[in-house]
């Protein structure tokens, strides 16, 4: 926050130290008689709730027990003592269950097969245990259970309050079923009745909603046994517009004292802080790389005393810049120029005793001077071709494009740089391990030269050992991976920090520019090379990209 708006906030406070003691106790007061008001509803409709769950079990244990000892049942169980899967039909239940009231009615035999179910017909001659359990239960009162259901989606669980009642004839015995599912026009008629928004839950699943509560909430919930739950919520929107209502009130109040204490704090904070924002611009400035700046505001005092000294730092700072960048290209310069003359010194050398060599026997007219004269132009033909690998590689370290960025499935890339090397040196096993659908966004020529110096590098380092090369491609929620390992020397601990710098080498003849181009290239990637493996036992490198969505 600037220092010209915490003095304008200071004024401004002034003027409302006195609404801020009033209101918190004000509204605290408001907050708890509404809060009261709304505890007091809520147990009303809670319990009118429980009332009309209460009623629709009742109704529906009366019509079950008016089936039970309706003529129509005595017929029907007289008719069927013999054969009851013969007599009674698949649509018994259904025409008996809608003339009741019923939502849920299944006709058992003593052992729990289904005779007729009016609610779910294709059960018949089937076992429903969760409905015929209700049977073993000693309360009369409707219990909650899960029925199955068949709807638009196919058949799914309901809860339902049902009752079961048995029907006898001589030692014949039925069992009758039935009772309410707990469905929309259940939830409809318990939002109108509590004014509330109405879930119907089996377990975490909402089986029924109705109404609407605006936020803020606040919830109740009727457990019906295990099986169910009805969720209530209610609404403290009235009593937050309320307090919205007292609140508006005392910031209008408010506001025309504050609109008076900050506009005088504005005219008294712009005077004392217009050098402290200079000075603010001017160090933003600086950062930014501006190293010249000099701020011409105008301050007295200890506030004077750091403009001057900012402006003379600056003047300093610009002057040390300068200096230190000189120094530091004349270093890298130096550093250039001194692994150059390092790599190009030891072909020199060969090569001038080749020339010397020649131009003896030239001069003594040795007779195995052509013999002499081939020998010598293939030593300087292969130190010329060195000199022009080393020249080669410095110059693409320091040319290295810019990376062509697409989707490349690292599995199929890795497997053409892998056919390669169909014929590796004897006794070098190469051994892929290559997961497919592993996709990264990479430049597909620069990552393939990455994997062709690591899999070089691996074989080189098993010359006249042997053993395993393995490739793997792997994936996670995040990296794309290629890991190249071998079973050669491994990598020293005390190397391992400083493998990935220019020209350092640990082989005979290299440059060490490989593995830092490698690592240069992942890094404009976006991503890493790293190096594992114990030593003496091989060493592993692991291409890390972000994978591709």
């Amino acid at each position: 926050m600037r220092l010209r708006t915490r003095l304008a906030l200071a004024f401004a406070l002034l003027a409302l130290v006195p609404l801020a003691i009033v209101v918190p106790l004000t509204l605290t007061r408001l907050r708890d008689t509404l809060s009261r008001e709304l505890d007091a509803r809520m147990t009303a409709a809670t319990a009118s709730a429980q009332e009309s769950l209460e009623r629709s079990g009742a109704n529906a244990r009366r019509a079950v027990e008016e089936l039970v000892e309706s003529p129509a049942m005595e017929d029907l169980v007289r008719d069927a003592r013999t054969a009851p899967l013969r007599v009674i039909q698949a649509n018994t239940a259904e025409g008996l269950m809608k003339s009741r009231g019923l939502t849920v009615l299944t006709l058992f035999d003593r052992n729990g097969t289904v005779l007729s179910s009016g609610h779910l017909p294709a059960r018949r001659g089937d076992p429903d245990r969760a409905l015929f359990a209700v049977t073993k239960e000693k309360s009369s009162k409707p219990v909650p259970v899960r029925v199955d259901v068949r709807g638009d989606a196919g058949l799914r669980q309901v809860p339902a309050l049902v009752t079961a009642r048995p029907v006898d004839y001589g030692d014949v015995r039925l069992w009758a079923v039935g009772g309410v599912v707990l469905d929309d026009g259940l939830a409809q008629h318990l939002a109108r009745l509590t004014q509330s928004d109405v879930t119907l839950l089996s377990g975490d699943t909402q089986v029924a909603h109705a109404g609407s509560a605006a936020p803020p909430t606040v919830e109740q919930v009727l457990p019906l046994g295990n099986v169910a739950s009805v969720r209530l919520t209610f609404s403290r929107a009235a009593a937050r517009e309320a307090e919205e209502g007292v609140m508006r009130a005392f910031l209008l109040l408010a506001g025309l004292g504050l609109g008076f204490a900050a506009l005088l704090g504005l005219l008294v904070s712009r005077w004392m802080t217009r050098p402290v924002e200079a000075l603010t611009s001017g160090a933003r400035r600086v950062a930014e790389g501006a190293l010249d700046v000099q701020v011409t505001a105008r301050a007295t005092g200890e506030v004077g005393e750091l403009v001057r000294t900012f402006n003379h730092m600056t003047s300093e700072l610009k002057n040390t810049t300068e200096r230190l960048m000189a120094t530091e290209r004349i270093a890298a310069w130096q550093e250039v120029a001194r692994r150059l003359a390092h790599e190009i010194k030891n072909p020199l050398t060969p090569i001038r005793m080749s020339l010397e060599t020649l131009m003896a026997a030239h001069e003594a007219r040795h007779p195995s001077f052509p013999t002499l004269f081939k020998e010598s132009a293939g030593v300087v033909l292969e130190e010329v071709e060195r000199l022009r690998r080393i020249v080669d590689e410095f110059s693409r370290f320091a040319r290295l494009p810019k990376p062509q960025l697409a989707p490349v499935d690292l599995s199929e890339l890795t497997q053409s740089v892998l056919s390669l090397y169909a014929a590796p040196p004897e006794g070098i096993q190469l051994v892929p391990a290559l997961q497919t659908g592993v996709v990264a966004r990479a430049d597909r020529d620069q990552l393939t030269q990455v994997l062709v110096n690591l899999v070089k590098n691996a074989e080189e380092a098993m010359t006249g050992k042997g053993g395993a090369l393995r490739v793997r491609v792997k994936g996670t929620d995040a990296d794309a991976i290629v890991e190249v390992e071998d079973e050669g020397p491994g990598i020293p601990l005390e190397h391992r920090a400083r493998i990935f710098e220019p020209y350092f080498t640990t082989k005979d003849g290299g440059t060490g520019l490989g593995l830092a181009i490698a690592a240069r290239i992942l890094q404009e990637h976006g991503g890493r090379l790293e190096v594992g493996g114990e030593p003496g036992q091989g060493a592993r490198f692991s291409v890390v990209l972000p994978r591709a969505s």
